[in-house]
């Protein structure tokens, strides 16, 4: 036993030993990298830090914002001073664009209606088209009524409604629906208010063919809306409803 703690006490010194002669100099050198190394690892948990930060910053900075409700404003013709449609079929025009564009985060909300003279009830010519300028409301897409829509193309033809740009001034465009027009109308004419074209896909909203189901956007025409709509109010073209 003796034996064994004059070894222990032997080694102890020795080690005591070898530190009292490392010269000054190398033990600050190893009291420096032990602080870089602290100094090191600090920084780099900072840097995770900031960069999970910057990554849930990026992250809040991509989710979109909602689109405020857009207004539609209403003007429906009369003739002989009784209005060419009623409120029930102007609710069901309403409803059919509903159901079309809320899943696309557009909501639309009707916000007036007022009354078009008679002599804009019946529109025959590009000439009729432009005089329903002169009763638009500003910043809000209009919505016109009328008891017919002469097709100007082909005479022979009446429409049921239609997307139309001023001539002279191409900024101011507005929607034309007839009375005798069916419930996705105003949806359709809406795609166009969008920036959509016709398609060649049956049931599709923006498709001339129907087999009585229920139609619908794609997911190219839905983006497309969803960026018009966040243009026309960022530009102050539509005040939200």
């Amino acid at each position: 036993m003796n034996a064994i703690r004059g070894r222990a006490r032997a080694c102890s010194g020795r080690v005591a030993l070898a530190r009292s002669q490392r010269p000054p100099g190398s033990i600050m050198l190893i009291e420096l990298a032990m602080l870089s190394r602290r100094a090191i690892l600090g920084s780099g948990l900072g840097f995770a830090g900031s960069f999970l930060l910057s990554r849930t910053s990026l992250a809040k900075k991509t989710e979109k914002e909602p689109i405020p409700a857009l207004p539609l404003s209403f003007a429906v013709a009369e003739e002989d001073s009784v209005a060419v449609q009623n409120e029930t079929w102007i609710a069901e025009q309403i409803a059919e664009a509903t159901r079309l564009f809320t899943p696309i985060g557009v909501t639309l909300r009707k916000v007036s209606a007022r009354a078009l003279p008679q002599a804009l009830a019946r529109l025959e010519t590009r000439a009729d088209r432009d005089a329903l300028a002169a009763h638009l409301e500003a910043k809000r897409i209009n919505v016109m009524i009328v008891a017919s829509l002469r097709d100007v193309d082909d005479p022979k033809l009446f429409r049921m409604g239609v997307h139309w740009r001023h001539r002279k001034t191409p900024a101011k465009h507005w929607v034309i629906v007839a009375a005798s027009a069916r419930p996705s109308t105003l949806a359709h004419e809406l795609g166009h208010f969008f920036g959509l074209g016709h398609s060649d896909v049956t049931d599709n909203v923006m498709s001339y063919s129907r087999t009585g189901v229920p139609p619908f956007f794609d997911a190219k025409q839905t983006e497309r809306i969803e960026s018009m709509a966040r243009m026309y109010l960022g530009s102050k073209l539509l005040e939200p409803a």
